[in-house]
């Protein structure tokens, strides 16, 4: 019988993968960032409602279920919400850079923290598969 916090993971899960194709996209857009990487932005918000919402159901038990022991616990939901923050801190450093573009200080904070969002989204998935959707699958 599948989990009862399976729902919300498998919406974040389709969420981030939604949002990694855009990433390219607004990258080629360069100047017009901000505006090409929005649909993004809306996406990863939209997982980290539903990740949250998760965290929000395991933080009720007391105590909160750590894994292991748990299938998937605080701990796991926590990592995720890190993670996205992350993605989230990047995009806001790449949109303030986009506009500045081709000044040598802006070029460079636009490509790190395009690298760092399109390294982290595929972890994320990642992450979310394996240790929320996976575990109540079981």
């Amino acid at each position: 019988m599948p989990g009862k916090l399976l729902p919300p993971a498998i919406k974040a899960k389709v969420s981030v993968d939604s949002a990694i194709p855009i990433l390219p996209v607004a990258v080629a857009a360069v100047n017009g960032y901000p505006a090409a990487i929005a649909p993004a932005v809306t996406l990863i918000s939209s997982a980290v409602t539903d990740i949250g919402f998760i965290q929000t159901q395991l933080m009720i038990k007391v105590p909160p279920p750590i894994a292991p022991p748990a299938r998937f616990g605080v701990n796991t939901t926590g990592a995720i919400l890190t993670q996205l923050t992350t993605i989230l801190t990047a995009i806001t450093a790449a949109s303030t850079a986009a506009p500045l573009l081709p000044e040598p200080t802006a070029t460079t904070a636009f490509t790190t923290a395009n690298t760092t969002i399109g390294t982290t989204l595929p972890l994320v998935s990642t992450a979310i598969t394996v240790g929320l959707i996976v575990p109540q699958q079981i």
